[in-house]
């Protein structure tokens, strides 16, 4: 009862810090179809959508730890867990922005870490403390792709259809650097998305790896 209960608060918290996140990038863009169109913001709302239905579930008393909800539970831990990474690593070092949060500097670094830091880092942890172990198929890591791939297909999508991004560190066009075959060439966005996908599946087979070691040790 008492595990329920922090369950419950914990989900809480991670609504909070997902809706706050999105919120306060949200008020202070210059275009809310462009930010909405982030893959950043992106994985956030999903994540924020099935949090919510979890919450829901739990408040309920209802019995929803199916294979169904551990894949979707995977699925979404590697959706937010790449915005982490592919931020820290390939973006923030070339100070790219989603908007001009330049304007309100307490806001920007708060926005920023909600979505990028913080949001990713309670999901994780939801997982890692609450749910049980030894739930994930080997072949799990290949559907948590669809995302990132249908995002792909999104982005170029948008662009075509004469949608633009906020620009600062990244591609006006389509959104982010390795994405923009106008200034990198077709070449180097396939090279550029080949290494994002092993990334991707080489992050998930780690998640299932991870996941088998606990349940062995539980």
């Amino acid at each position: 009862m008492l595990r329920r209960k922090i369950s419950l608060a914990y989900k809480l918290l991670v609504i909070i810090s997902l809706s706050l996140g999105i919120y306060l990038n949200l008020i202070n863009t210059t275009s809310i179809s462009a930010m909405l169109s982030y893959y950043t913001m992106q994985s956030n709302i999903i994540c924020l959508i099935y949090f919510i239905i979890f919450f829901i579930k739990e408040i309920q008393n209802i019995k929803y730890k199916t294979k169904r909800y551990y894949k979707i539970k995977g699925g979404i831990i590697i959706c937010i867990a790449i915005t982490a990474c592919i931020y820290h690593i390939a973006l923030a070092p070339g100070d790219f922005k989603m908007d001009s949060l330049m304007i309100a500097i307490n806001n920007k670094l708060i926005a920023n870490h909600l979505v990028h830091t913080v949001s990713p880092l309670l999901v994780i942890f939801d997982y890692i403390i609450f749910d049980k172990k030894g739930n994930f198929s080997w072949y799990y890591p290949f559907t948590w792709t669809v995302f990132p791939i249908s995002y792909t297909i999104y982005v170029y999508s948008y662009s075509y259809l004469g949608g633009t991004f906020y620009s600062i560190g990244g591609s006006r066009k389509f959104a982010y650097f390795f994405l923009d075959y106008e200034k990198i060439g077709i070449s180097a966005v396939i090279k550029w998305l080949i290494v994002i996908l092993l990334f991707i599946l080489g992050l998930s087979y780690i998640l299932v790896a991870f996941d088998s070691k606990r349940k062995k040790n539980e």
